[in-house]
């Protein structure tokens, strides 16, 4: 025995019953058009979390928009092309959002690449500085020891008569601070000195 056709399935007054807001009706359209639109979604964007959030989002409008149908839409037709146009919409903005990403990063290597090495340098230290000496004076004492004095964590404790879980703590710490404070700076510097 053949399966029966979608379009049997579905009144052909339809429209007009989910324009009076029958919620049964709306149902049944959902059960009989989600999975058609949810493939075509799939489709074009190769995601289930996006196909189901642009195919319920085309659903929640044509329940909010139901008083104004047409009388003689054609309904699956409607509903595939609304689907179509928001994922084309979608695509469009990742391509425009990857177009501006890629031309930020182009002009970002153009400065990095017009920057001499002295300007770079000078710039990098200056406020590499200004953020250790705004750090808690234990904090800055064991960076700079650590850092700028190559000292092990061992040497630190032994020095500052602390423990070597204090000073792991201190450094991790520093670093917090920088990274939030320079992320951008820390580029640069890592690209000229490496590491810290």
């Amino acid at each position: 025995m053949n399966k029966p056709d979608q379009h049997q399935l579905v009144p052909k007054n339809i429209i007009e019953r989910i324009k009076k807001g029958e919620k049964q009706a709306f149902e049944l359209v959902f059960r009989e058009y989600y999975k058609p639109l949810w493939n075509l979604a799939l489709g074009l964007l190769k995601s289930e979390e996006l196909a189901e959030e642009y195919t319920q989002e085309v659903f929640i409008k044509l329940w909010e928009m139901r008083a104004s149908l047409k009388d003689d839409l054609k309904l699956l037709p409607y509903l595939l092309t609304t689907v179509r146009n928001k994922c084309f919409n979608h695509l469009k903005r990742i391509q425009v959002e990857q177009k501006y990403l890629n031309h930020t990063q182009k002009s970002y290597q153009d400065q990095i690449l017009n920057y001499t090495y002295n300007d770079v340098e000078d710039e990098l230290i200056d406020k590499m500085y200004d953020v250790i000496n705004e750090m808690p004076d234990k904090c800055k004492q064991v960076f700079q020891l650590s850092r700028f004095q190559n000292m092990s964590h061992k040497q630190i404790a032994d020095h500052l008569d602390i423990s070597t879980k204090t000073v792991e703590n201190h450094i991790t710490k520093a670093m917090k601070l920088l990274r939030e404070s320079l992320l951008e700076i820390l580029i640069f510097f890592i690209l000229l000195i490496g590491d810290f």
